[in-house]
């Protein structure tokens, strides 16, 4: 998988269980109404902090044939709703300000997908990256229950890797999230920006302030449902498996969205792109084919990295809560961190791709980076009971998960 969408890679848990459970009811079967799900919440982004400018009554982008993406008045409504909220709730204008005009010139930029196929711009294989999103978003919709909008009919081609930036912070001798706080949205353990240097000059402030902090890019991202999020070029770097999880992932948010529980949300999204790239792959190339074999290694090394990790977060906890001093504790917390770099090579031999086997080279681990990867891999016991339940059948799943409310939710999610 691509070296610049770490933590995307981290979407672990996929378990071999048979293809043909995970797709049941066979097609035809009728794709969701539209509007089902949890979707009373504001929009969110992957790696992006969600803000108030972004309500319901901006439209899904379902423009007339031959009009634009967007107008006037669509840029100027959620430039009012801003204002409304910041008079209400006093938050950073700036930063809000910030990301109003960062999602107001995606919406403008979009066009339609079959129109974009003909940007010479785009190499052949980029085309056919799009396609595959076409037909991973047409799977998701009418195998899975996924719900349907106009999401991923637009594109928009950047002039940039990414999207947007992500920032997470940690205090140094503790693996709990700085939290920032949202109106309408709540607590969310990151920040994201659409400006590098402003997202740099946040996690200055935040390493001065005596934090460990993590900043990546981010290539894709979901708005829920409220509005019709473009393809974007930046998402055409990623590998088939990878891209076919993104794309399903981004549609599980839009599908299931529960406030102030990030943790959950995208440990659900995770799984549920994870469960439903597998089957799409083994529906699509055969579950004998060499694409889903090679999707499953990767998973399975991607597995390896998630229980790697996982061991290092649980001795740092332990570390963290021992009567020591926060010098012991700093000292020692390097001595882990370097053990974890120094005894990964010893599980190559069980690797079955190369994907993941650099992973420590070149990077700084901290509490940060830590978290940004428990975020998306929680224990996924209480999903794969869920699925179990179901008699394995994915597309059921679904439906069980959009029922549930903040009350339902097993503790170890009862945080951002």
């Amino acid at each position: 998988m691509s070296d610049c969408a770490t933590l995307e890679q981290f979407r672990i848990g996929l378990q071999r269980g048979a293809i043909g459970r995970l797709m049941r009811p066979p097609l035809p079967s009728p794709p969701p109404r539209r509007g089902e799900g949890i979707r009373s919440n504001p929009p969110t982004q992957k790696g992006f902090t969600p803000s108030p400018l972004v309500g319901e009554g901006w439209g899904e982008g379902d423009a007339p044939a031959g009009k634009p993406y967007w107008s006037v008045s669509a840029l100027i409504r959620p430039t009012l709703l801003l204002a409304v909220v910041l008079f209400l709730n006093g938050c950073g204008v700036g930063h809000l300000w910030h990301l109003a005009k960062g999602q107001a010139d995606l919406l403008r930029q979009r066009r339609p997908v079959q129109e974009a196929l003909q940007d010479a711009r785009l190499s052949g294989a980029q085309r056919d990256k799009i396609r595959l999103i076409l037909k991973v978003r047409a799977f998701g919709i009418e195998y899975l229950g996924l719900h349907d909008s106009a999401t991923y009919t637009t594109f928009v081609h950047l002039d940039r890797p990414f999207v947007s930036y992500n920032l997470t912070a940690s205090p140094v001798d503790a693996i709990e999230p700085y939290v920032w706080r949202y109106p309408i949205v709540g607590r969310m353990p990151y920040q994201g920006f659409f400006s590098k240097d402003g997202a740099l000059a946040a996690q200055g402030e935040l390493q001065q302030r005596g934090y460990d902090t993590y900043l990546r890019g981010v290539r894709a991202y979901s708005t829920l449902g409220y509005f019709a999020d473009p393809i974007l070029s930046s998402m055409l770097s990623y590998p088939n498996g990878a891209l076919i999880e993104t794309i399903l992932h981004e549609m599980l948010h839009q599908t299931v969205w529960i406030k102030g529980h990030v943790s959950f949300n995208e440990s659900l999204a995770s799984f549920v792109g994870q469960k439903g790239a597998e089957a799409y792959v083994a529906h699509h190339d055969g579950v004998d084919s060499p694409a889903h074999r090679d999707y499953l290694d990767r998973r399975a090394d991607a597995d390896l990295l998630r229980t790697h990790l996982q061991q290092l977060i649980a001795r740092l906890q332990d570390l963290y809560q021992e009567p020591v001093s926060r010098e012991e504790k700093l000292r020692r917390r390097q001595i882990l961190f370097d053990e974890a770099a120094a005894t990964w090579p010893a599980l190559f031999p069980s690797m079955k791709t190369h994907t993941y086997r650099r992973f420590f080279e070149g990077r700084t681990l901290n509490n940060a980076l830590l978290l940004s990867f428990r975020v998306y891999n929680r224990d996924t016991t209480f999903f794969d009971d869920a699925l179990a339940a179901h008699d394995g059948d994915l597309r059921r799943a679904v439906a069980y998960f959009k029922t549930l409310r903040a009350p339902d939710l097993p503790d170890a999610f009862r945080t951002p």
